[in-house]
């Protein structure tokens, strides 16, 4: 009788392998299909950077070998690159949220002169950042913001002995608005302090004159912990007015992927003596999403204006930033 039962079982067996193998086969293969098909709805975006950052390289390599007449390279080129930042703001007081888009274009010509940059990035609404309490291009939406966005091109010459930069260039309006800018620049440090100072003046055809001071220093607790405080003073001819700033920051590094950044700001503003005008402190967290040129960001922020009584009004800034150029492509 169990030989009789034995036998029954390998018969049974025998007779089900072939759908015990089909069966996994065709595991294997739904396994294999859905693989391809999300390797193929990720890898656009991927072909996407590599061939942005590509031409990048070829428009640097090509603009430094037309100006020069020697053949550039793309070593040479590398550090030329594209930087895009675009998001949502939202307040607990606006009915309707709104986004920002700013790109910033920096081509290096090594043949043409080392000291040259090519510089094309949007320009913020405001000459005077102190004033800044959110995003500098912030519209309605993404959208609205990068058709409005406020463009220039400028050549930049770079004077490292000295530490002085001139940008002369358009700021594309209608009509087209010429600018000039002088930067002086002088930073140093010692064991674990560091500082760093800048003097600016600019013309605008349009905007008018104005000038700009700044001054930071920062102190390394340990090697992925620091804090620091800058303050910053701009004059506007045209509006008469000055705008002063006072941040203190803390910023931690908690691995290689993850960043956070905390900010107390302090702002003010007058014609002839500043009076205070806000202040503000935010959290910011950021996180490589991929290899070194996608990262997000989470920004939440709370903003008291004098006007208002100092009322706390809170919002929340998510966004995206993109690095392009070739020394992303590996």
């Amino acid at each position: 009788m169990r030989s009789y039962e034995g036998q029954i079982i390998g018969v049974c067996l025998l007779a089900c392998w072939p759908l015990f193998a089909f069966s996994e086969e065709r595991v294997a293969e739904t396994e294999a299909e859905f693989f391809n098909n999300e390797m193929a709805e990720t890898s656009w975006w991927l072909s996407f950077h590599e061939s942005i950052s590509e031409t990048i390289g070829d428009w640097s390599e090509s603009i430094d070998t037309f100006l020069s007449g020697k053949q550039s390279s793309r070593e040479q080129n590398s550090d030329s690159n594209l930087q895009i930042r675009f998001g949502s703001v939202l307040s607990e007081y606006d009915s309707e949220r709104s986004g920002f888009f700013e790109f910033r274009t920096r081509l290096k010509l090594p043949n043409t002169q080392d000291r040259l940059r090519l510089i094309v990035e949007s320009e913020p609404d405001s000459l005077a950042p102190e004033r800044l309490r959110g995003e500098s291009t912030q519209q309605n939406s993404v959208v609205n913001s990068a058709l409005k966005s406020n463009i220039s091109a400028a050549i930049r010459y770079i004077k490292d002995d000295i530490g002085l930069d001139i940008d002369t260039g358009i700021r594309v309006d209608i009509p087209l608005d010429p600018f000039i800018r002088f930067r002086f620049n002088q930073h140093g440090g010692k064991d674990q302090w560091n500082w760093r100072q800048s003097q600016e003046a600019f013309a605008y055809y349009s905007k008018g004159v104005g000038a700009r001071y700044g001054v930071g220093v920062s102190y390394a607790l340990r090697s992925n912990l620091s804090l620091g405080t800058d303050f910053g003073i701009t004059w506007l001819d045209k509006e008469g007015e000055f705008y002063a700033r006072e941040n203190f920051f803390v910023q931690h590094r908690l691995d290689e992927k993850n960043r956070i950044s905390y900010q107390l700001s302090f702002l003010q503003s007058g014609e002839h003596s500043i009076e205070p005008d806000s202040f503000l402190y935010n959290l910011q967290y950021e996180r490589l999403l991929y290899k070194d040129w996608l990262i997000g960001q989470v920004k939440p922020q709370f903003t008291h204006e004098a006007d208002e009584d100092y009322e706390g009004k809170l919002s929340l800034t998510l966004s995206l930033a993109i690095l392009l150029g070739p020394k992303y492509l590996y």
